[in-house]
């Protein structure tokens, strides 16, 4: 009985996988690339930041046209859900699908741990794409913003979504220049950035700032081993180093 039961659970398994996998391919086969689906509590949930409202529900569509006949057999998925896409001045797109009766949980019962890993990784993965959708940029040298509002609205959009979990904003320069100059500019730009999303309306006990200057760089930038050299254009592979990052490091 026991090996039965295996059995019919790594089945289950996947065909959960299968399905998603399908849903996922017919997202970057119809040009939606910030969509992502993934599992959560026995749902296909499809998350992401799209452009605007008609675009987040056509992504809602594809998915239930790509898995309609699925969703509901024994062992796949009871619903598709798509609460987790999100646009400027979304609240969230449900599906249309009918969906079976849930148990209700008391509000005072805290959610188990396995949920709240996937919740904070769909939480990641959204702040990844939002921050990723456009670049960030700062006056040379200094903190001022001077492009990548947008990038940042979004930013502050999933954050608000995202509100039982803490968000760190982190500095990165590249590695010209001195090391401790470099960590003072990354910290004041980190902060720039909190202070615009707290402008937003995130909450400031939800985010913080850190400055990492050149101790994190993502690529060799001065790979001859040259500094700065007057009037010498700027190097791709110093603005790969030059970022602002979003990370998840706690819940509330």
């Amino acid at each position: 009985m026991a090996i039965l039961i295996w059995f019919h659970h790594q089945r289950a398994l996947a065909l959960q996988e299968e399905t998603r996998s399908l849903a996922q391919e017919s997202l970057d086969k119809a040009g939606f690339p910030f969509a992502r689906a993934g599992t959560l509590d026995g749902r296909l949930l499809i998350s992401g930041f799209l452009a605007d409202e008609a675009t987040a529900k056509a992504a809602c569509a594809t998915v239930l046209g790509s898995v309609r006949d699925r969703v509901g057999r024994p062992g796949v998925y009871a619903k598709v859900d798509c609460q987790g896409v999100s646009y400027p001045g979304s609240a969230e797109i449900r599906s249309p699908l009918p969906t079976k009766p849930e148990i209700s949980v008391p509000t005072s019962k805290k959610p188990d741990l396995k949920s709240t890993q996937q919740a904070e990784a769909s939480c990641q993965s959204r702040l990844t794409e939002a921050g990723k959708s456009g670049a960030i940029r700062f006056e040379k040298g200094s903190s001022p913003l001077v492009g990548g509002q947008e990038v940042l609205d979004r930013v502050a959009a999933v954050a608000k979504e995202c509100s039982t979990f803490k968000i760190e904003i982190g500095g990165h320069t590249d590695t010209g220049g001195a090391a401790d100059l470099n960590e003072r500019l990354s910290q004041r730009r980190a902060n720039m950035v909190r202070d615009f999303l707290i402008s937003k309306g995130v909450p400031a006990d939800q985010v913080t700032a850190k400055g990492y200057g050149e101790s994190q760089p993502l690529v060799n930038d001065f790979p001859n081993g040259k500094g700065d050299i007057p009037g010498q254009p700027d190097s791709p592979l110093r603005e790969q180093n030059r970022r602002i990052e979003f990370k998840v490091i706690a819940s509330n």
